[in-house]
């Protein structure tokens, strides 16, 4: 939905508190992975190392970021009026044209919401070069299934065309660029994939050169500003309590979409249906005593 902007920067905000990575705890593993190439007291090391470890966020000083993914921002903060479709983008060679998609990039709601720091901080977008991703018509869907060649592009009357899937990165911090001039990740391409008739996005894909070398830890006083260093949000304290539940959620909803959305679960659910009348009937004609 095009107001549902405050509810996209809280899902932002959700992430960078609520995603965290944890170091692996199974050290029976990790040292049985270890003791065909590794001494004993080597492999006492690495492991004192690892339980040395503290869970982190998506900022973290000495990792690269990179965030992908249908981030769903629109082109407008309302809904589109009937008579707007007119103004929707179409193949045009020159930005002069008014239906060249370059018009409608200058409402995008993640630019205005990332550049006022609102959302996504301190991440990296390559140039926008490649029509709206979303929303295009079941016309269109089923045009991409035959292999047709797209000279219009079929748009959804009731959504603003949108740049809904984007690719963004963090860059290399400014300790790591101190030491070489040179040292920074560079664009190779960025650009949208032909539609799939099975939805109605166009996925992106984006090309980078990232500078083979780890990410060094800063000295003392270095990239305070950097939001490795200082991320816009702090972890949240029950993030734990909250991935619990959302896995104990993930394993009922898959339970009863195997049931319900499967020939076998269909199979174990009518067992169990036909078992329990049964059970249920073998009770009622016991006689009583």
């Amino acid at each position: 939905m095009e107001d549902a902007l405050n509810r996209r920067n809280e899902d932002w905000v959700n992430i960078v508190r609520g995603l965290v990575f944890t170091p692996v705890d199974n050290h029976k593993e990790a040292r049985a992975s270890q003791r065909d190439n590794t001494s004993a007291e080597e492999s006492e090391t690495l492991l004192a190392n690892h339980q040395d470890k503290k869970t982190k966020g998506i900022y973290t000083p000495t990792s690269h970021l990179f965030l992908a993914g249908d981030l769903n921002y629109r082109t407008s903060d309302t809904a589109p009026l009937p008579s707007d479709t007119l103004a929707y983008p179409q193949p045009a060679s020159s930005p002069t044209d008014p239906h060249h998609y370059c018009h409608l990039l200058g409402n995008d709601q993640l630019s205005r919401e990332r550049k006022a720091g609102r959302a996504f901080h301190g991440l990296t977008e390559a140039p926008i070069t490649f029509p709206p991703t979303y929303k295009y018509s079941k016309k269109a869907q089923l045009r991409a299934g035959s292999n047709a060649s797209m000279t219009k592009w079929e748009w959804a009357k009731h959504r603003w065309p949108s740049w809904c899937d984007r690719i963004l990165w963090l860059d290399c911090p400014v300790w790591m660029k101190t030491e070489s001039s040179s040292t920074r990740i560079e664009v190779g391409k960025y650009d949208a994939l032909p539609l799939n008739p099975t939805s109605d996005h166009r996925p992106v894909v984006l090309g980078l050169r990232v500078p083979l070398k780890a990410i060094p830890a800063p000295k003392d006083g270095e990239g305070e500003d950097d939001p490795r260093m200082n991320p816009p949000f702090a972890i949240d304290p029950k993030w734990r309590e909250r991935r619990t539940t959302a896995r104990m959620k993930e394993v009922l909803v898959g339970l009863f979409a195997y049931l319900l959305l499967t020939w076998e679960g269909l199979v174990i659910l009518l067992a169990l249906v036909v078992g329990a009348f049964g059970g249920w009937a073998i009770v009622r004609s016991m006689p009583e005593f």
